[in-house]
């Protein structure tokens, strides 16, 4: 009976030590499949060469690193739904809604009978397709969450992909894009426990993600003195009979119109990408805040620039 009342109390615990709680430490590889393109260009779109992944009950976090140099991480919590996009070289962090989805899933398909081994976790395979790519993904058991702990979270159709597979977390990536393919794969795992500041935030101001705006941000009509500002300016540092290119900055819009904050998407110009900033702050361009919930909001939002180069 003193046995039987044991295994009654202890159980949950028992179950509860079935889920990982840890970080993944990954290696990205990219093979071109088209030689026009730079690998460079590349690791830097996709944010990185490695990333380490964080996760535990109801949390986790996703850093991305370049040369062993930060660049970006994006961060979940459960309580408000919210995934915390922060950019090294961004002053301002924004919010997106887990529970908007962004991405189109056609199809998946389980093969059980796989048999890769990672890092000494025997693997199966699961194929995706989506309006992202086609991609490979190989699961352990032994390494798997909650997925209740994640019941609603839509972006990257996450919470059914968790469900699918009980709740594994994927070990090895192989996604085919147009011009590339990008491999992702474990080099590390580590079973840990994390403190609640494991996941807070660097202390930046927060906005709302333009793609979770319920009512998106709006050009003003601008004035006849505005548009002789942007076409005399674009106008003055382009290049007769150049190629068209465009700048693109983004900035944070406060919900009374104000314009703060602005940064190149690229640096790729940085002449131009002056240009661009002085259009944006002097030549009068004025923009309707976006709102969320029913109220005006604090926003990021972008802005192209045209250039003859």
């Amino acid at each position: 009976m003193k046995k039987l009342l044991f295994v009654l109390i202890f159980s949950p615990f028992l179950l509860q030590a079935q889920y990982f709680s840890g970080q993944i430490t990954y290696k990205t590889t990219i093979k071109l499949k088209n030689d026009s393109m730079e690998i460079e260009d590349i690791i830097a779109f996709i944010n990185g060469d490695s990333a380490i992944y964080q996760i535990t009950e109801k949390h986790y976090k996703s850093s991305y690193y370049n040369n062993g140099q930060y660049t970006y991480s994006y961060t979940y919590n459960d309580d408000t739904y919210r995934m915390y996009d922060d950019y090294a070289d961004k002053p301002y962090i924004t919010f997106r809604d887990s529970r908007k989805g962004n991405t189109t899933f056609y199809s998946s398909a389980v093969y059980k009978d796989s048999t890769l081994n990672i890092l000494g976790h025997p693997c199966y395979l699961v194929k995706y397709s989506s309006d992202y790519g086609n991609s490979k993904t190989y699961y352990s058991d032994d390494i798997k969450v909650n997925s209740q702990d994640f019941q609603g979270h839509e972006v990257g159709n996450w919470y059914k992909k968790l469900k699918e597979v009980n709740g594994a977390i994927a070990i090895k990536t192989i996604t085919e894009h147009d011009d590339y393919i990008e491999i992702r794969e474990a080099v590390k795992i580590e079973e840990l426990e994390f403190s609640d500041s494991t996941f807070n935030l660097p202390e930046k101001p927060i906005t709302v993600a333009f793609s979770t705006l319920d009512k998106e941000v709006e050009l003003k009509n601008p004035s006849k003195e505005s548009i002789n500002c942007y076409q005399q300016k674009v106008a003055e540092a382009s290049k007769n009979g150049g190629e068209s290119y465009i700048i693109y900055l983004d900035f944070v819009l406060d919900k009374n119109g104000a314009i703060q904050y602005i940064h190149p998407v690229d640096k790729y110009d940085e002449a131009l990408v002056e240009v661009a900033k002085d259009i944006l702050k002097n030549c009068g361009v004025e923009f309707i805040p976006g709102e969320l919930n029913g109220e005006t909001v604090s926003s990021e939002m972008f802005f192209p620039v045209g250039f003859l180069r």
